[in-house]
């Protein structure tokens, strides 16, 4: 892809294109993540407002896509890229721990998050804002009930409520991954995928923390590499 002049990249994300992964059960930041890398590649700088655990929903509600909308320059070549909706997908763990059987619903349900989705790239389109999409990486059920799940609410409760079957987690976010996909369809958007990237890969758990969500050092390399291949293949 060749990089227009005036240029201006924003990622709006959560905690991945932010760089975030857990080791020893503490939060770190990786210094040379995929957003970085990319940057340095294209020698652009990214303006990225991705945040440790940000959903769709939070984003238009505490104003940053208006306020992004509002700080937009009409001369330049505006980008914006989003990286959400693993927040979206996730329940609250506590409130699910004591009382399993009753309805709970994600954070953002997923109506809403297609909704809101459709309405946030239209909204960036009338800008005239080129909006590229990211699928979400590949969940690890296992480790992210062991590591995070477990650590918050009572275990048995939980499985109670994914019917016995933890690879719930897994496919619960498949659906919100599908929604990204069927939105960038839908819209006639760029969908940079890093989900079958990993995937494709038979030790891709080498390339996630500990807590089976965030890609660790290793992961980032892999995803600025698929994205750059991608983006390279754009003519």
């Amino acid at each position: 892809m060749k990089i227009p002049k005036r240029c201006k990249v924003t990622i709006l994300g959560d905690s991945i294109p932010k760089g975030i992964f857990t080791q020893d059960n503490k939060l770190q930041k990786v210094h040379e993540n995929a957003v970085s890398l990319i940057a340095k590649h294209y020698a652009l700088e990214i303006n990225n407002l991705s945040s440790y655990g940000q959903t769709l929903s939070r984003l238009i509600k505490k104003g940053i896509l208006n306020e992004y909308l509002n700080s937009l320059n009409k001369k330049d070549f505006n980008v914006a890229v989003i990286s959400l909706g693993g927040n979206d997908a996730d329940y609250n763990w506590v409130a699910v721990g004591k009382a399993p059987t009753k309805l709970h619903l994600p954070k953002t349900p997923p109506k809403d998050f297609e909704k809101l989705l459709n309405d946030t790239i239209l909204m960036l389109k009338k800008k005239k804002v080129r909006v590229f999409l990211t699928n979400i990486p590949p969940i690890d059920s296992k480790r992210y009930f062991l590591q995070v799940i477990s650590r918050q609410a009572d275990k048995e409760s939980v499985l109670t409520f994914l019917n016995g079957d933890i690879e719930n987690i897994y496919r619960h976010q498949e659906l919100y991954n599908s929604i990204i996909t069927q939105c960038a369809i839908k819209n006639n958007c760029t969908l940079l995928d890093v989900r079958s990237k990993l995937l494709g890969k038979v030790n891709y758990l080498d390339y996630m923390s500990e807590d089976g969500i965030h890609p660790n050092q290793t992961g980032h390399k892999k995803i600025a590499k698929a994205i750059i291949e991608q983006l390279d293949a754009i003519k």
